[in-house]
């Protein structure tokens, strides 16, 4: 073989070895490329497994002093679901910022989580709401306690939000609860929630 021949061959050597490098070179891009890809996923899972909660963990309320759990079904008003989280009665009087109050009977306070499962606004209009008590009487709330606890009659709730709020009423002394019955406003139906029964004299 020539000095020519030998000279191709070396050049041709060299050319392939070089794209042989090369080649090697992005399959180790690629590579890394998916791995970074996979570590990436991983750790977006990870995050999202701290901050996002599961759907099926239950919203673990802190009970206040008095206070007992209420363990009904949610109640479903159109695009609205209450939750009955708490119920305290046989309240004397309360105090807010500016004012102090005397039942005429005794306050029950109902603890309400209000979920709006739809994309769009709800009103949620609580002069609708009706305490059950245990002689069949139908009892609406105690507008001057909800004014002096800062809770609202009524209310725009946003898209997907949840709200908790407290709900007052006056009831005869001696008279204890057994349901509550919520809708969201007088356009959407009504639902019921059980309430514990208790003699709250004997707390």
């Amino acid at each position: 073989m020539g000095v020519v021949g030998r000279k191709t061959e070396e050049l041709r050597d060299e050319v392939v070895g070089h794209l042989r490098i090369r080649r090697r070179i992005r399959q180790w891009i690629a590579i890394g490329f998916v791995f970074g890809l996979l570590i990436g996923a991983g750790l977006a899972a990870g995050a999202a497994a701290l901050y996002w909660p599961e759907k099926d963990e239950p919203l673990k309320m802190t009970m206040r002093e008095w206070e007992i759990p209420v363990k009904a079904p949610a109640v479903l008003s159109g695009p609205a679901t209450f939750t009955v989280q708490g119920l305290t009665c046989d309240i004397e009087w309360i105090t807010g910022t500016h004012a102090e109050h005397f039942a005429k009977g005794r306050l029950c306070r109902v603890k309400v989580s209000i979920a709006n499962n739809s994309l769009a606004t709800v009103q949620i209009a609580n002069l609708e709401q009706r305490l059950v008590l245990a002689d069949g009487s139908r009892l609406g709330m105690d507008l001057e306690s909800m004014e002096i606890k800062r809770q609202l009659r009524e209310f725009t709730l946003g898209a997907s939000d949840t709200l908790v709020e407290d709900l007052w009423f006056d009831l005869p002394q001696g008279i204890f609860p057994t349901e509550i019955l919520l809708r969201a406003n007088a356009d959407t139906p009504q639902g019921r929630a059980e309430l514990p029964r208790k003699d709250w004299s004997q707390r």
